[in-house]
């Protein structure tokens, strides 16, 4: 299967903790083998019993599976409740976009919010109102490419956090992890001159809507007056570029229909750290399309050393031009258009 070939390179990277030499009791399962379990959990959006049962009658002995045994059926809930498997599960979604990188070069970013449900409730008893009860929310941040409509960046937050914020961090993830967009979509909510300021200091340009009553007072940020008059006096044109953020609406749907709306998990790590497998499972799924749609090698024990037809029927036995590393090679050169959606 692909997606567990894809998903075990990505994970070839991981570094095992240290063990203290002469540590009581059995050796524990390798960090690489939770990862897997407990993204596997995720993708087949069932109960921890029922992945078990359904993981067993892939891998196991003799079953030619990627892991030679399944172990308890608890691994996956154990791993998302650890703190520090969110370090890991991000840089795992930014090592599974990485392999995009030169479709996107030159493109159009876009950032939104979305929440998933949980299913813990608050609970609001007093004397004077009567009792309500309202699930809670988790709250997902995304940076993704308007191109190929993986997520480049992400930051996972409770129901209250704020939107604007989240930008200027993001931005920079992308940027350091090798991404040359040429151009930001974003609502009105991440609308500031700080935002504007960042975006000039990278060399990109924005289309963020200005709200209303907003001056176009520079104080500072030349971009955040040029922004401003564009917006106010070429607005169709403006327009025309900023429905490129309808992109990652659909990036928010795609993933809430392949992955769930709901969150399983109980306490706050977790459903966090399930909240990422989840856009991780969703990026694996868009860097297989990717393979067969742009001719792209991500290096993947078992995937043809060579560029996918770009159309069915078309020859293609060009080889990539860079070796590929335990996180993925970069693309080779495609045939598809990279015009902007």
């Amino acid at each position: 299967m692909l997606f567990d070939e894809l998903l075990w390179d990505l994970l070839g990277a991981v570094n095992e903790p240290a063990r203290p030499v002469g540590a009581p009791g059995r050796k524990p399962l390798p960090l690489r083998t939770l990862s897997f379990l407990a993204v596997k959990k995720v993708h087949y959006g069932q109960s921890c019993r029922r992945v078990n049962g359904l993981m067993r009658t892939v891998h196991g002995p003799g079953r030619g599976g990627t892991l030679p045994s399944v172990p308890n059926y608890a691994v996956p809930s154990r791993f998302f409740n650890r703190e520090d498997a969110g370090d890991l599960l991000l840089r795992l979604i930014e090592a599974s976009a990485r392999p995009l990188a030169e479709l996107e070069d030159g493109g159009t970013i876009a950032i939104d919010s979305t929440g998933f449900c949980t299913t813990c409730m608050g609970a609001y008893c007093t004397e004077k109102h009567d009792p309500s009860r309202r699930h809670r929310w988790v709250k997902a941040h995304l940076i993704i490419g308007t191109r190929t409509h993986a997520v480049l960046a992400v930051a996972v937050t409770d129901e209250h956090g704020a939107d604007s914020p989240q930008l200027i961090p993001l931005l920079r993830n992308v940027v350091e992890a090798g991404f040359k967009p040429s151009a930001l979509v974003a609502d009105k909510s991440y609308q500031s001159r700080a935002a504007y300021a960042e975006l000039a200091r990278l060399g990109m340009d924005g289309y963020i809507p200005f709200r209303l009553g907003s001056t176009g007072q520079m104080k500072g940020t030349p971009m955040y007056r040029r922004k401003w008059l564009e917006f106010t006096l070429t607005r169709e044109e403006f327009d025309s570029k900023y429905h490129r953020r309808s992109n990652v609406e659909s990036v928010n749907s795609a993933i809430k229909r392949t992955g769930g709306e709901f969150l399983l998990s109980k306490n706050p790590v977790a459903q966090f750290n399930e909240t990422l497998a989840k856009i991780l499972t969703y990026n694996i799924r868009v860097l297989i399309h990717e393979i067969h749609e742009n001719g792209i090698d991500p290096g993947v024990a078992g995937t043809p050393r060579r560029a996918f037809p770009a159309t069915p029927g078309e020859a293609s036995g060009t080889s990539p031009d860079t070796a590929c590393d335990s996180l993925g090679a970069p693309v080779t050169e495609s045939k598809v258009s990279t015009a902007e959606p």
